[in-house]
């Protein structure tokens, strides 16, 4: 991947997002592989990328243009006025974000005029909803009565501009030409400010909705079944069990991970890093009640009722690092659950680390408890 810096006549941007990532294909931008029907024979209709609902709507405020969904997604790895978008993570499909960040360069409107950071907010908002809207519309106007449940499921919230600011015009060090990959004519020594490469921190968190079943011949009397609990349906890990998973089990683990590691052992198929060590600064467990009534309208317990010990428990486990494998939080949290549930020890969780071998490790954790909840870049907040 070849680093620029920004074209002339145009001015770089840094920009925060939030997205709920349950009916998106994930943050980056797939070109015609979005909205169809694969040769696979895959629904995807209805179905974008968050980059690619930020380039609908880019194309629409910069460009004036708008798009026939079926046929001109292609035409957005670049637009006339804006171009180099660049993200500072990569969220899996059906993975939320609280914050992530990414920059693009807009083509100034005059020798000195620019674009105002917060019309380019309020502008990117609005098309972002009429954009779904159309989509809407359109595909129940394309399919007549015959309509993809992805179109059902969609909403026009799900993706959100929340702050934007001029990026630093100060050139900076091109760390893929310091790693030696510089040889060839693509990789300037130093770039424009880059939303990937100066990301100093990265904060997920996972959130697990752990629901008790009832032993063997214990009274059912008063038993609530909450498995079925529809408000953390795509929002959350759900796993049922006989005890509650044993967090003091977990945190031992996940001291055990913190630091700088070979992270292999915790690697997704697929990753494209060049070297599989990381480090991870902090990780923690937090463990709540999960509220059952919390919109109760009567005054006689005004914050809802917690469930007891029959009932849920909410946990979240919150890593901190500056930069992730491919899936890496993913197949922690997988391990951590494995040793909160009792079928491994905190103490294998080093062998299995220092195994540097996948095959190995537990199960991934599913991606709809992942949840992006902080990028940080040094003295540039976002």
């Amino acid at each position: 991947m070849a680093l620029v810096r920004q074209s002339h006549g145009f001015k770089r941007y840094a920009f925060s997002v939030c997205y709920d990532g349950l009916n998106s294909l994930g943050f980056s931008y797939q070109g015609n592989n979005e909205h169809c029907i694969t040769q696979q024979g895959t629904d995807l209709r209805g179905l974008h990328s968050i980059e690619g609902k930020i380039r609908l709507a880019l194309s629409a405020l910069v460009d004036g243009r708008t798009y026939d969904l079926n046929t001109d997604l292609p035409c957005l790895w670049k637009g006339d006025n804006f171009e180099n978008f660049q993200v500072s993570s990569r969220t899996d499909r059906h993975v939320h974000a609280l914050k992530n960040t990414f920059h693009v360069d807009i083509r100034r409107k005059g020798v000195d005029l620019m674009w105002k950071p917060q019309n380019l907010v309020r502008g990117l908002n609005f098309y972002l909803v009429k954009m779904a809207r159309d989509g809407i519309n359109q595909c129940g106007q394309n399919y007549s009565h015959i309509i993809s449940p992805n179109i059902l499921r969609c909403s026009d919230n799900d993706v959100r501009i929340t702050s934007c600011r001029p990026a630093p015009v100060e050139l900076i060090p091109n760390k893929l030409f310091a790693e030696g990959m510089g040889n060839s004519n693509d990789q300037p020594p130093y770039i424009s400010w880059n939303a990937r490469f100066t990301a100093t921190s990265r904060t997920y968190i996972y959130r697990i909705l752990c629901h008790r079943l009832p032993k063997r011949n214990e009274n059912m009397s008063g038993f609530v079944e909450d498995y079925g609990y529809p408000f953390e349906a795509g929002r959350s890990w759900r796993i049922h069990c006989r005890e509650p998973l044993e967090l003091d089990a977990m945190r031992k683990a996940g001291t055990i991970l913190t630091g700088t590691h070979d992270f292999t052992s915790f690697r997704g198929k697929g990753c494209y890093r060049s070297t599989p060590i990381t480090t991870i600064d902090d990780i923690r467990i937090y463990s709540s009640p999960l509220l059952y009534d919390d919109f109760s309208v009567t005054n006689h317990h005004p914050r809802g009722h917690f469930h007891n010990d029959n009932n849920s428990q909410l946990i979240s486990v919150v890593v901190k690092g500056n930069a992730f494998l491919y899936r890496q939080v993913r197949n922690i949290v997988g391990c951590l659950v494995e040793v909160g549930k009792h079928k491994i020890l905190p103490s294998q969780v080093e062998e299995i680390l220092l195994a540097r071998n996948r095959g190995i490790a537990p199960p991934m954790a599913p991606p709809q408890g992942l949840y992006l909840a902080n990028v940080e870049h040094g003295d540039f907040p976002i």
